[in-house]
């Protein structure tokens, strides 16, 4: 029995480890980029930023774990939701579940798209299959996309392009809000 807790305390102390390893890999990467990252959670929470002079979101295209592509300017006359993150990421596993139910609700009308961060294409795979994550969801193995054209200040993040290609809303972090939040973007984005 004794070893069986042991066990079960080394395993906990390695899923901790691995986290913090890959937090700190993450806000190195940032700083070397020269961004900045959230230092607590409190910077990290849910925020929603509207766009009062409503700029075209920065086109791009992102292998998917298809096997295809998703180009942003593709989807014109669509609205297009674009999650950053990443399997260490607390805040965002638990967005998938809302960001799952969000793109079957509003399936139609609006593309719920995840981009992962870096990771490789086997720890994405197994991440899909373990929460069973049907949206289409893109690599940016080099951080690119993120760096270069959808910064910020923490991940998850999300931006909500309208119909005409312009962000219309981001939220960065996680929030009990969640799901109304990005629900009622959507709805505002689909005009």
């Amino acid at each position: 029995m004794k070893s069986k807790t042991a066990i079960i305390a080394l395993s906990i102390l390695l899923a901790i480890s691995l986290a913090v390893n890959g937090i700190l890999l993450y806000r190195v990467i940032r700083v070397y980029s020269g961004e900045t990252y959230a230092n607590s959670i409190e910077e990290a929470t849910d925020t929603a930023e509207m766009v009062d002079d409503a700029d075209l979101a920065p086109d791009f295209t992102v292998p998917l774990m298809t096997g295809e592509t998703f180009t942003l300017s593709e989807h014109r006359g669509t609205v297009v939701v674009l999650e950053f993150w990443a399997t260490w990421c607390v805040h965002c596993v638990l967005k998938v579940p809302i960001i799952q139910e969000l793109s079957e609700q509003f399936a139609g009308d609006a593309i719920f798209v995840g981009v992962n961060l870096g990771e490789s294409p086997e720890v994405v795979q197994a991440f899909i299959d373990e929460h069973g994550i049907t949206y289409p969801i893109g690599l940016d193995y080099d951080l690119a996309i993120h760096r270069d054209l959808y910064p910020s200040p923490g991940i998850p993040y999300m931006v909500v392009v309208d119909r005409s290609g312009a962000i219309t809303a981001t939220f960065t972090g996680g929030s009990p809000n969640a799901h109304v939040l990005i629900s009622n973007a959507v709805l505002e984005a689909m005009g």
